[in-house]
This record gives C-alpha cells, sequence and structure tokens, in this order.
C-alpha cells in the first residue's frame, strides 16, 4: 500500500482503484473525473466530483476508485490536525500553494 505525499497529484484510470495510507492529515480535492471514496472505520462513502474535496486524518487507510473516465486527486498536507476518525467533504475552489479549502 503507498502512503500519499503532499502535493502529490494522482491519477486513477476508469474503473481503476488505488489503496493508499495518508501519513499525516491531508486534503483529496477531485481536479479532474469523478471517484468514489471510502475511508477506514468511517460508516459512510462518498463520490466526490472535479470541484469537490475530502479531509481524511492522519493514519487513514482510503481506497480511491475512478468512476466512468479518468480522474485525477491532488493531494494537499493539512495545516492542523483533524481528529483520528474525522473524514469531511465539501465544496472549493482549486487548491493552490499556502491556501486550505473552504470547509462545509
Amino acid at each position: 500500500m503507498r502512503k500519499l505525499l503532499a502535493n502529490e497529484s494522482l491519477t486513477i484510470g476508469a474503473g481503476q482503484a488505488m489503496s493508499v495510507t495518508a501519513p499525516v492529515a491531508q486534503t483529496l480535492q477531485i481536479t479532474q473525473g469523478r471517484v468514489w471514496v471510502t475511508v477506514s472505520g468511517q460508516g459512510d462513502d462518498y463520490w466526490l466530483s472535479a470541484g469537490q474535496f475530502l479531509n481524511v486524518a492522519a493514519d487513514s487507510h482510503i481506497v480511491i476508485e475512478a468512476y466512468k473516465g479518468n480522474s485525477v486527486v491532488q493531494v494537499q498536507q493539512q495545516a492542523t490536525r483533524l481528529p483520528a476518525v474525522s473524514a469531511r467533504a465539501g465544496f472549493s475552489k482549486p487548491l493552490t500553494a499556502g491556501r486550505t479549502p473552504a470547509t462545509c
């Protein structure tokens, strides 16, 4: 299983899944396509499209699957640590350096 790195971009092919861990609290920003995301320990799964994001806590195990077309997920490290079982989705403008996503 691979670890997510801050400021990396993940490209996931249509119908493909990726299993990753977040070593620190991170934001997954969808910049292209639509993905299904599940986070271990969470009761809900998430459907996210371009322009949406998901905040995940440190040490989270995450599975991301692209739906229908290629999807791109931008990873951004969060400035503050989230609670151990926290995941929160929302909408935001694309991430830029030094900027955190809006909360919902």
